[in-house]
């Protein structure tokens, strides 16, 4: 089932960087990356189809599938990368593989958090098709809070599922709204107050290694109203995140 209000088609809108095979999209919250058995959408197969109805918009031959190289969570929102051949997917797996993508997230956390913090552990991850518990590692700073809330910037090193939520619920500070790893009813009141459907992780920046678009090349992606809402109803005022959304 898709939540009520998540786009069901592609909106071109959503591109933020395309070139050399490389295509950069700003994915919405509720839409997971792939179609599976409880999701009837998923973002690749929502560009496949809509490259179909509208060819020669984007660099690829409608029928030739996008290539996905790496996940957001369905809830999560921002910059995700997909190839367009099957060259410039190999060659961004391989730079992801390698830790040569630089990744920025804003999160919105339950309770206070220092204003540096650097947070490890092992998580639950899949690798080569097995869970296994695999070591996650992750920094952020905390650009605005109190003691309900906290807003924070994050970098994850490395790409474990779920790392981010993970290692804040075991740091005591799960992300606020999260179902999954937080408390059941916090989590719900922070969604209904707030007025969102998910807790609030967005994938704000990805910067590409020099020699996959030639040069190192940043690709960020704008706050979506339900940040903006809360940052609006919180009265944290940050220029560095009003001046691109």
């Amino acid at each position: 089932m898709t939540a009520p209000g998540v786009p069901q088609e592609f909106d071109p809108a959503w591109v933020l960087f395309q070139g050399s095979g490389v295509l950069a999209v700003n994915k919405p919250a509720g839409i997971p990356v792939h179609r599976g058995t409880s999701h009837e959408l998923g973002l690749a197969e929502m560009v496949d189809d809509w490259v179909r109805m509208n060819p020669g918009v984007l660099e690829i031959k409608p029928g030739r599938p996008v290539h996905p190289v790496h996940r957001l969570d369905r809830e999560a929102s921002g910059v995700l990368l997909l190839g367009l051949t099957l060259p410039a997917a190999r060659a961004l797996s391989d730079a992801f593989a390698g830790r040569g993508v630089r990744k920025l997230y804003l999160a919105v956390v339950a309770g206070p958090v220092e204003a540096l913090g650097h947070l490890k552990g092992k998580v639950r991850s899949k690798l080569r098709g097995t869970y296994r518990q695999m070591p996650a590692e992750l920094t952020f700073r905390r650009l605005a809070g109190d003691e309900r809330l906290s807003l924070v910037e994050v970098t994850p090193l490395g790409g474990r599922t779920h790392q981010i939520r993970a290692l804040f619920t075991r740091a005591g500070r799960p992300l606020a709204g999260d179902l999954r790893y937080g408390k059941p009813k916090p989590s719900r009141q922070f969604l209904e107050k707030f007025e969102v459907p998910f807790f609030l992780l967005h994938a704000r920046e990805l910067t590409l290694p020099a020699g996959i678009l030639g040069a190192e090349r940043r690709i960020e992606a704008p706050l979506p109203a339900a940040f903006l809402g809360v940052l609006e109803k919180k009265g944290w005022t940050i220029p560095e995140l009003q001046e691109t959304a």
